[in-house]
């Protein structure tokens, strides 16, 4: 099934496009997005592995943000990140990195190297929290749209730039489309989360 649909987004993909690809995982299958990446092995090659971090602490700092779904089990640690393979059929996709740079925390890095640039590149883990509170998910792996938003920004935007989610759920790739003025497109077999997602797009 995975190669299927693997199949026919590589043929409607650009061949300097790329195909974000966000994974979570189950405390008992830990391994499952690799075995994903396998299937998909035949059209794309993994450009960046991005973590998701969705819940952070830091202890000696007192420092806790984000949340995640708790585990009761003693054998398995709390999820609190996912995958985004970026993936492309070259392998040698340009980015605009620095379009999701971050400042540089020691401003004299801006001429100390001199660039003259005042945000430096953020690097393949981010933390984006999830938009709802607690308990107010609206779908089983719903994800903010911050994270399409970063993920299209990070590619580069372009006047002609279309955006294609096959698995569109409620809509957080497309309301980040209109956030970035770019058009896009999707596809979901529940018509449920289909009307729910126009709902979000033209409230966006």
């Amino acid at each position: 099934w995975v190669g299927k649909w693997g199949g026919l987004v590589s043929e409607i993909l650009d061949e300097d496009g790329s195909f974000f690809l966000n994974m979570g995982y189950t405390a008992r299958q830990p391994d499952l997005p690799f075995k994903v990446i396998d299937e998909l092995a035949e059209f794309f090659g993994v450009q960046n592995v991005i973590h998701w971090i969705k819940s952070i602490s830091i202890p000696d700092r007192g420092f806790v943000a984000g949340h995640f779904q708790p585990i009761s089990s003693r054998r398995y640690l709390n999820l609190c990140h996912e995958y985004v393979f970026h993936l492309t059929k070259t392998g040698s996709v340009g980015l605009d990195k620095l379009s999701i740079g971050i400042p540089y925390a020691d401003k004299s890095n801006t001429t100390r190297w001199g660039h003259g640039r005042t945000v430096r590149d953020r690097g393949n883990v981010w933390f984006i929290p999830y938009e709802q509170k607690n308990g107010d998910m609206r779908h089983p792996a719903e994800f903010p749209s911050v994270l399409p938003e970063t993920c299209i920004t990070l590619h580069g935007l372009s006047k002609n730039m279309l955006v294609y989610d096959p698995f569109a759920g409620i809509g957080s790739t497309a309301v980040a489309c209109k956030r970035l003025g770019v058009s896009s497109i999707g596809t979901e077999i529940d018509p449920h989360y289909v009307a729910l997602a126009n709902e979000r797009v033209e409230s966006a």
